[in-house]
């Protein structure tokens, strides 16, 4: 499955006071999972101008299923002490796996930026707007009156390193504490805030929350649900019951409560009236060209590593065809993740070769880099999988190009034909901006989303 919580240890911090160090305790449906410290200081940049620097370091422990998985991270930012204007960043984060390394840098209005992990690079530019900020100090940069009035600006996410826009609202509580609700790519997030401290911050009605430390406990009245996120993002089919989804050759979903026009169309999967999908698994007509991120290694798929060619090379010696490539790659990836678990976070395919470990998404991520190795386009696709007990886990496979048409895999199921008991919500791409953007659309999906089969067939 896709890690939609890695984001949230970017999108919660919430940094409002100069030479102060604040604690706050982060908790999933109302059990503590871990804490995040976040100092501010003041002093000279390079350029001898003021610079607010903030240094935020966090760590939670996540539960899922029968594991569990910690996430640690360590980011400092700068910026000038009057506009806020972004001057630097630096951070390291931890996710079971080799760390990610993110560097950006503003030269003259233009942020460069530099993510590595595993030996592999990713980098960007791209021109500031005057009034951008980052994310992270936003609320330094917003007065509690203009927080009032509402509006929209410009942020630097630091979890893709990639410009945005944001808009707030907010309104005055009787006890002087200001509620203030931020929408980022369609996610609203919500702040309490006194004078220039965030008390709480918390997104999809208490998934994921954070606390001051000091705040009594009788102003942060805690969510209910499970601290396992699999168990807290599954949702339900409530339509008719299929008991070998595994088999299924097209269903049909009606989708509720969702934002339906965001669900993409693909020759897998189309919108047939209403808030219907009609989903299948014949790959006949499928014979759209690649892209061009199909093709490419980036620092998660890291295709042009050297143990990932020798790999793809021997695994696919003397196939016939593409599509027998395909299936000797799903074979080898399902029998090699000999440990399957949820204790890693995005691990790159190369780690994933050497450890032989992870879930869905570390199945995906090396049938996709064994796969471009061996010259055959890859998709990485992110939704929705139905189990036999009519629950949907969030999911991640893969569509492959073979022999001149697109076939779904499914590595984790050993299967070269995957089932229409999915729901594919977004595809991944090259860089960091396309995982924040997986991220993004899982939250948005689970807010109050009822799914229904109509109908299905089977193989």
């Amino acid at each position: 499955m896709s890690k939609p919580v890695f984001l949230f240890s970017i999108l919660f911090f919430s940094f409002f006071v100069f030479a102060e160090t604040n604690v706050y305790k982060i908790s999933m449906m109302g059990a503590e999972i871990g804490k995040s410290t976040e100092t501010w200081s003041v002093g000279s940049g390079g350029d001898g101008h003021c610079e607010i620097t903030l240094r935020s370091v966090s760590e939670m422990s996540l539960a899922r299923g029968l594991d569990s998985m910690t996430i640690k991270s360590d980011t400092t930012l700068s910026a000038d002490c009057t506009t806020f204007e972004p001057k630097r960043i630096k951070g390291e984060i931890s996710e079971g796996g080799s760390k990610i390394f993110v560097e950006g840098v503003n030269k003259n209005g233009v942020f460069e930026t530099n993510i590595t992990k595993n030996g592999s690079r990713e980098t960007s530019t791209f021109p500031m707007k005057k009034s951008s900020a980052f994310f992270g100090m936003i609320f330094k940069k917003l007065s509690a009156e203009e927080l009032l009035k509402g509006g929209k600006t410009s942020i630097i996410s630091e979890e893709s390193l990639t410009e945005s826009e944001i808009s707030y609202s907010a309104q005055k509580n009787a006890d002087g504490t200001v509620t203030t609700t931020v929408v980022f790519q369609g996610i609203p997030i919500r702040y309490t805030v006194s004078g220039k401290k965030v008390l709480r911050s918390e997104i999809q009605n208490g998934l994921i929350v954070y606390t001051l430390d000091s705040l009594p406990a009788t102003k942060t009245a805690a969510a209910q649900g499970s601290p396992d996120i699999l168990q807290s993002t599954k949702l339900f089919n409530q339509g008719i019951s299929i008991k070998s989804p595994r088999k299924t050759r097209n269903t049909t979903f009606q989708v509720e409560n969702a934002t339906f026009s965001s669900i993409p169309e693909t020759c897998f999967q189309k919108k047939v009236g209403g808030n219907t999908l009609f989903v299948s698994s014949d790959a006949s007509k499928c014979t759209n060209m690649p892209a061009p991120e199909d093709t490419q290694s980036n620092i998660i798929e890291d295709s042009t590593n050297p143990e990932i060619i020798r790999a793809a090379q021997k695994i696919v010696i003397g196939a016939p065809n593409q599509l027998e490539m395909v299936k000797r790659i799903t074979k080898f990836v399902y029998k090699h993740i000999s440990s399957k678990n949820y204790n890693h976070g995005n691990m790159s395919a190369s780690e994933v070769l050497r450890t032989k470990s992870g879930d869905c998404t570390e199945h995906s991520a090396l049938f996709a880099a064994l796969a471009r190795a061996a010259g055959i386009p890859v998709k990485m696709v992110y939704g929705v999988v139905m189990n036999p007990d009519g629950e949907f886990f969030f999911h991640n496979w893969n569509e492959a190009f073979a022999d001149g048409k697109w076939v779904t895999i499914d590595s984790t199921f050993n299967m070269e034909r995957a089932d229409s008991s999915r729901i594919t919500l977004i595809y991944g791409g090259s860089d960091s901006r396309s995982r924040e953007q997986v991220s993004l659309s899982v939250l948005r999906f689970i807010g109050n989303t009822e799914i229904f089969v109509r109908g299905f067939a089977n193989e």
